[in-house]
C-alpha cells in the first residue's frame, strides 16, 4: 500500500476511525484539488476573498453570512473574541491589554461538554480572552443549570455537539439555543463534524462552527455560520488581531467553497456501502472470539459502523491489545477505540478509500488471532 507518505518513509494508514484530525481528517475530491491548485497559482485581495467566501457559503447553507476560518476550533476562538471586541479595531489590536478591565467575558459551558477533543475546548475560549464557567455535572445537567450560571458578566453560551461529550442526561441543542435567545445571550455551537449545515442556525444559534475537512471533506479549513452580517464582519475583523495566528490561505478558502458546493449538491459519497460493511461484519464474526454488530453513531448522527466485541479467552487478546497490534507494521490500521477498555472497537467505513481496505482489516484480524493461538 504505497502512497506519498509511505514513499517519504512515513507509516501508511488505513483510517477506519473516523474523520479525525490526528489522521489528517479526510480526503478531498478531484474538483477540490483542482480548485486548490488554481487558487494557489494566482493572487487575490485576501480581505475581499474572506467577504466573498462568507457570503457565498452563507448563500449555500441558508444563513445571513459566514466567516471562513482555519478550523472549527479557530472559529470558537474568533467568535468569542469578536463578542468581546465587537467592531472596534482598537480593541481587536489590543485585546490582551484590555482584558484586565473587561468583566463581561464569561462563557458558560455544560460540564459534560468541557472536553478534550485533541486539545481542551476551554483553551479555544481562553485564547480569545474568555473565561470558562461550567454548568451542571458531568453525569447530568439541565437548561436550568445554565440559567443559574448566568450573571451580568456572561458573554456567551457554548454548546458542543460531539461524540467526545457526555451524551446521557444532557439538554439538547435546541433547548440551550432557545434559552440563550430568551435571555438575549449569544449562543455559539461547536458543530465541527456535524453533517447538517443549517440545523443549528435554523434553531437560532448566533454562531455555528464547522470543520471544512470533516463531513464536508474539504481542505484544512473551517467556517462559522453567522446569524447576521454584523456578527460575521466582527469575526473577520479579528484577522487584524489574534486571527492573524489562525489565518486561512487563499487556496484553502477557495477549496472550502468548492467543497461546500459539492457537499450541498450531494457530491462525494463513501466508497464502502452499508451492504459491504454488513458483509465485513459477517466475515469477522466468524473469527473465534469476535462478536460483531452494526451500530448507529453515539451522538445520534445517521452514521453506521461495525462494532467488534472481543472475548480474550477465545480470541487470545483483549481489545486494547488488538488496537496496538493493528497500528503496528508497514500499514497502520486505526479503528474507533473509545470503548477498547471495555472490550470493543468499531470500524467506521466513511473514511476508507475502498472496499479493499475492509478486506485488509479483516485479514489482519485473522492474522492476529492465528499468531496468538499457535497458527490455529
Amino acid at each position: 500500500m504505497e502512497n506519498i507518505y509511505s514513499k517519504s518513509g512515513l507509516q501508511a494508514v488505513i483510517n477506519a476511525s473516523g474523520r479525525m484530525t490526528k489522521l489528517g481528517v479526510s480526503t478531498i475530491s478531484k474538483g477540490v484539488g483542482e480548485t486548490l491548485v488554481e487558487a494557489a497559482g494566482n493572487y487575490v485581495v485576501i480581505d475581499d476573498l474572506y467577504v466573498y467566501a462568507g457570503r457565498r457559503i452563507g448563500e449555500l447553507i441558508g444563513t445571513a453570512d459566514a466567516c471562513v476560518t482555519s478550523s472549527a476550533s479557530a472559529g470558537i476562538a474568533l467568535a468569542v473574541a469578536s463578542l468581546i471586541c465587537e467592531g472596534n479595531l482598537q480593541k481587536v489590536k489590543h485585546l490582551y491589554d484590555l482584558l484586565p478591565s473587561v468583566t463581561k467575558r464569561e462563557v458558560i459551558i455544560l460540564k459534560g461538554h468541557n472536553v478534550d477533543f485533541g486539545a481542551p475546548v476551554a483553551e479555544m475560549v481562553q485564547i480569545a480572552g474568555g473565561k470558562i464557567v461550567e454548568a451542571g455535572y458531568a453525569n447530568g445537567a439541565s437548561v436550568e443549570d445554565i440559567e443559574q450560571a448566568v450573571t451580568k458578566d456572561t458573554l456567551a453560551i457554548l454548546f458542543v455537539k460531539s461524540h467526545h461529550c457526555v451524551q446521557k442526561e444532557m439538554p439538547e441543542a435546541r433547548s440551550v439555543i432557545e434559552l440563550a435567545e430568551r435571555l438575549g445571550i449569544p449562543c455559539i455551537v461547536d458543530a465541527a463534524a456535524e453533517e447538517d449545515l443549517n440545523i443549528y442556525a435554523a434553531m437560532g444559534a448566533d454562531f455555528v462552527c464547522y470543520s471544512g475537512a470533516k463531513a464536508i471533506e474539504g481542505p484544512t479549513s473551517g467556517f462559522v455560520a453567522c446569524k447576521t452580517k454584523e456578527l460575521a464582519d466582527n469575526m473577520r475583523l479579528q484577522y487584524k488581531g489574534i486571527g492573524r495566528a489562525m489565518k486561512v490561505g487563499k487556496e484553502c478558502t477557495m477549496g472550502l467553497i468548492t467543497a461546500v458546493e459539492e457537499y450541498v449538491a450531494g457530491g462525494k459519497t463513501s466508497p464502502v456501502s452499508k451492504e459491504e460493511l454488513e458483509r465485513f461484519a459477517a466475515c469477522v464474526g466468524e473469527i473465534p472470539g469476535c462478536k460483531t454488530s452494526i451500530i448507529k453513531d453515539e451522538a445520534g448522527r445517521d452514521i453506521f459502523r461495525c462494532k467488534i466485541d472481543f472475548n480474550p479467552q477465545q480470541y487470545g487478546m483483549n481489545a486494547k491489545d488488538v488496537v496496538r497490534e493493528l497500528q503496528r507494521g508497514d500499514v497502520a490500521i486505526f479503528t474507533r477505540d473509545y470503548q477498547a477498555n471495555i472490550g470493543s472497537i468499531a470500524i467506521d467505513p466513511r473514511p476508507l478509500n475502498s472496499e479493499k481496505e475492509l478486506e485488509i482489516i479483516e485479514q489482519r484480524l485473522k492474522e492476529i488471532h492465528k499468531s496468538v493461538n499457535g497458527g490455529k
